[in-house]
């Protein structure tokens, strides 16, 4: 089977999940992420349990730079405080939980961290954030889907946002061969392609400044 075979199923399944309603959304109105002024909240983007986001901003967020933050699996207290950070440093982060092997088939999280852009993407008013300064900051395997959304747009155009990441950067993503395409080291940087930075696992601070400068 052709690699656009192997993933076409995986990417249909994306627009399902950018479209899926906020926590607590009927059928008519979409519920508010929080009280005016909020700083944190709670968000799904779709309908399995991992699929789930966590908010973070200053209060009175107006056009300010959104992250969506990939961790390394599911979030844990230092992916949150990493989040907190970033925040009180000027952005808007969304920290996202996906799907993950054996319970969801490869490469489902990068579907998913595609899911999670467009759903920020289209909520960028009731976030406080600008629509033109979308970036992706992941963390090991999360840095691996944060490449593959900027090298491989049909993840982020199935999701229905195919120019919505600006940027993204990668803290100790994989760097192996992957024969089936859904690893950063089998693309080249097309010319279209957004910005890209790689870095050790420590390195925030250097991820940090290259996703200001490209977003600037």
């Amino acid at each position: 089977m052709t690699r656009r075979g192997l993933l076409a199923p995986l990417l249909a399944t994306v627009a399902t999940a950018a479209c899926a309603p906020l926590i607590g959304q009927g059928a008519m109105a979409p519920a508010q992420l929080g009280p005016p002024g909020w700083r944190t909240a709670r968000a799904a983007y779709g309908a399995d349990p991992r699929q789930t986001l966590r908010l973070y901003r200053s209060a009175g967020a107006n056009r300010l730079p959104i992250l969506i933050l990939l961790p390394d699996g599911a979030p844990e207290a230092a992916d949150e405080r990493a989040a907190r950070d970033l925040a009180e440093g000027g952005f808007i982060v969304v920290l996202a939980d996906r799907r993950e092997a054996p319970d969801s088939p490869h490469p489902a999280f990068i579907s998913d961290a595609a899911a999670a852009v467009a759903w920020a993407a289209k909520r960028v008013q009731d976030l406080g954030g600008d629509a033109g300064r979308i970036g992706v900051l992941g963390l090991g395997e999360g840095g691996g889907a944060a490449l593959m959304l900027v090298l491989d747009r049909r993840y982020l155009a199935a999701a229905g946002a195919p120019a919505a990441a600006r940027a993204a950067a990668a803290l100790s993503a994989n760097a192996g061969p992957d024969t089936t395409f859904t690893d950063p080291s089998a693309y080249g940087v097309a010319s279209d392609s957004a910005p890209v930075w790689r870095g050790a696992t420590g390195d925030m601070a250097g991820a940090v400044a290259f996703l200001r400068e490209a977003l600037a």
